[in-house]
């Protein structure tokens, strides 16, 4: 007889999506080596430049920022995905940051060259809130300092996709929609183990796995970031991170924007 377990983000999904799950794809370090070759490029960046990385993870990006001379300082909420970049880091001999903490509430003042969002983690909150965090960024830029974030964009459908995973000790199931209503990305998922158990996220506020993220075009993004006094610089889409770089239509569902702190 099947058993349901109900996990929080923070207590088991937050490492299963950002560790176990993420270094399931193929070539997916490869893709990091990628991006972050991108953003070098895209944000004229070089070592030793200092980088706020949001919402970091496992410290999967990080650790190819650190191994190329980037002075790193992760953040992320969830206390097992710090443990574990800190550990990536000690293994590989490299030097970095991290702490434990919530993107919003970050009080740095002109302290970095480049602050990143990446792989769909802007979002998460309210559309007030989204603003705050970009006026955030702002104060902790250096006058030149460039901002790099991925978002999803509006999905343009109302079907819902569900796919299902076979793994060692279990099946991973996976359903996503687009609430036009609200702007939102959904996204659900549920873990069947051989054991009997079956893991379903737990009701929560802000970071769960029972994903609801606020997607916004391009045009809403250029809105934001001048109100947060950035300057927009360009936009991309993240299927394509080549060289030269390719511009970005608004159709395109996974988006990246890059914007400057003016100078002074």
């Amino acid at each position: 007889m099947l058993k349901t377990v109900e996990k929080s983000w923070n207590e088991f999904w937050a490492y299963y999506f950002r560790v176990v799950h993420r270094h399931r794809y193929e070539g997916i370090f490869k893709w990091d080596e990628q991006l972050i070759k991108f953003i070098e490029e895209t944000c004229n960046l070089s070592p030793p430049a200092r980088i706020l990385d949001l919402g970091c993870g496992g410290g999967d990006q990080a650790r190819v920022f650190a191994a190329k001379g980037y002075q790193v300082l992760g953040i992320d909420v969830a206390p097992s995905l710090v443990e574990f970049a800190k550990n990536q880091f000690g293994k590989a001999g490299l030097e970095g940051e991290f702490v434990v903490g919530d993107m919003r509430e970050i009080e740095y003042c002109s302290e970095f060259d480049l602050c990143t969002i990446l792989s769909g983690t802007f979002g998460f909150f309210s559309d007030d809130e989204n603003q705050e965090l970009l006026d955030s960024l702002c104060r902790a830029l250096v006058p030149g300092g460039k901002v790099f974030i991925m978002f999803i964009g509006p999905w343009y459908r109302s079907d819902r996709l569900k796919s299902w995973t076979e793994t060692e000790d279990g099946w991973d199931l996976y359903e996503s929609w687009y609430e036009a209503e609200t702007g939102t990305y959904r996204a659900r998922s549920v873990l069947i183990r051989r054991d009997g158990s079956v893991i379903v996220p737990k009701p929560e506020p802000d970071y769960n796995a029972d994903e609801r993220i606020r997607c916004y075009t391009i045009p809403e993004m250029r809105s934001m970031l001048s109100l947060a006094g950035l300057k927009y610089l360009a936009s991309y889409n993240s299927k394509e991170l080549s060289s030269p770089s390719k511009s970005q239509k608004d159709t395109w569902r996974r988006n990246i924007v890059v914007a400057e702190k003016p100078e002074e």
